[in-house]
């Protein structure tokens, strides 16, 4: 969380020479330049997804942390015990969903606060715009962490694969303004599927539809994780 909190202030403390660190970079105008849209909003559009995918990183690790421990084989006695596969199962899955909420909180927050304070009676946008920029991307990381949980229930030695997932996503819709990439390569990632705000308008079908597919992959996990044999010593 303290790390989300340096790296939102820090990308917030450019915004007051904004102007001159994007006009110095042939590379960067590239990048954060559109067509009636101030470079402030461009930026943020673009720098959330970095802010993003390292926020999803830890719904992920809190997932596969079940796998982990159940494979160290501590979970024997647990279970012996009066909690249930379904108590820790939906409690890690809890704590995954508040734990990426408070970083999108964290980390959009002190950009938001850094930037406006940076760009002072300057500023093009408000403190509710960088907290509309993160929170839109809230069922990317849900969607995430139910990839997660699906492979937690069925194939958990594949948990680690989400990452490679994630990662293809970030390169995908970070770089994809510089290259030339096929659209349905550019569809497969996630982050492609929710429009970047403020550049783009908030869509609240694809909000809500990705955020019932992320429910229902959780769901599909637990059914999974409830009826499968522990692989302990995995």
């Amino acid at each position: 969380m303290i790390a989300f909190i340096f790296m939102g202030a820090s990308y917030g403390a450019i915004y007051g020479d904004m102007q001159i660190f994007i006009e110095s970079n042939d590379l960067m105008q590239q990048m954060f330049s559109h067509s009636g849209i101030s470079i402030e909003e461009s930026f943020t559009g673009t720098i959330m997804i970095v802010m993003i995918v390292l926020v999803s990183i830890l719904p992920i690790l809190i997932v596969n942390k079940l796998f982990a421990e159940e494979s160290r084989l501590r979970f024997s006695q647990l279970f012996s015990t009066k909690v249930t596969r379904s108590e820790l199962y939906w409690t890690c899955i809890g704590l995954a969903i508040l734990a990426s909420s408070v970083g999108i909180l964290l980390a959009a927050g002190s950009l938001g606060g850094t930037a406006i304070a940076a760009m002072g009676e300057h500023s093009t946008m408000v403190f509710n715009d960088f907290l509309a920029a993160g929170f839109n991307y809230l069922p990317s990381v849900l969607f995430v962490t139910g990839l997660a949980a699906l492979t937690l229930g069925w194939i958990p030695k594949l948990g680690k694969v989400i990452y490679v997932y994630l990662g293809y996503s970030f390169s995908v819709n970070y770089f994809g303004a510089m290259l030339d990439i096929p659209e349905w390569v550019v569809n497969i990632a996630i982050l492609s599927w929710i429009p970047q705000m403020p550049v783009e308008e908030f869509e609240s079908l694809t909000f809500i539809s990705l955020t019932v597919i992320s429910i229902i992959l959780m769901g599909i996990g637990y059914v999974g994780y409830s009826k499968r044999d522990m692989m302990e010593g995995a």
